[in-house]
């Protein structure tokens, strides 16, 4: 089953249900890295504090689906949310509960379960699958796109995007 894709009022919801979690500014987190940036499960997993730099995610070598490293900007919006998490602890962003680093179907557990509890169908790629059909829907080269999410293939990166409402209304009222 592919990864449903979203309304933005559906991440919404997602968003404002970390806070009623345990441990919230962990689960903001990694909703806002899923949706805004499209990082995968894996990557998440291994997401360290010195990946980021400045306004910049990099994605350094190895800890990647193909092995290569990237480099992705990141908001305020993302800043803020890393430190309400972190503070000024350093290291593995992502731990459980137990304090163990967490692994790509943990994250993946995490995700579902989080989307379960806000009510909105869901899991960790939605927010891939959503930010990739989005970019393309505001006429962002597919090329980019694919860079963004660290795709090898366009044709990958063409696998991901879905037909959105703003797709259909183009193609019909051109």
């Amino acid at each position: 089953m592919r990864a449903p894709i979203k309304k933005d009022a559906e991440f919404e919801a997602v968003l404002a249900h970390t806070a009623s979690m345990e441990r919230p500014a962990m689960y903001r987190l990694m909703m806002l890295l899923s949706i805004r940036l499209g990082l995968r499960p894996m990557e998440l997993a291994g997401l360290e504090t010195s990946w980021f730099r400045s306004d910049e995610l990099r994605i350094p070598l190895g800890h990647s689906k193909r092995k290569s490293g990237r480099s992705l900007p990141i908001s305020e919006e993302i800043i803020d949310a890393l430190e309400a998490h972190m503070g000024s602890a350093t290291g593995r962003v992502f731990r459980n509960a137990r304090g163990e680093a967490f692994d790509a179907a943990g994250i993946s557990m995490a995700m579902r379960r989080l989307y379960k509890r806000a009510g909105v169908e869901g899991c960790c790629y939605s927010g891939r699958r959503t930010l990739a059909t989005s970019m393309v829907d505001k006429d962002i080269n597919i090329a980019v796109v694919s860079k963004v999410l660290g795709h090898s293939s366009i044709a990958t990166t063409q696998s991901y995007i879905g037909v959105s409402d703003n797709m259909m209304r183009r193609a019909l009222f051109a």
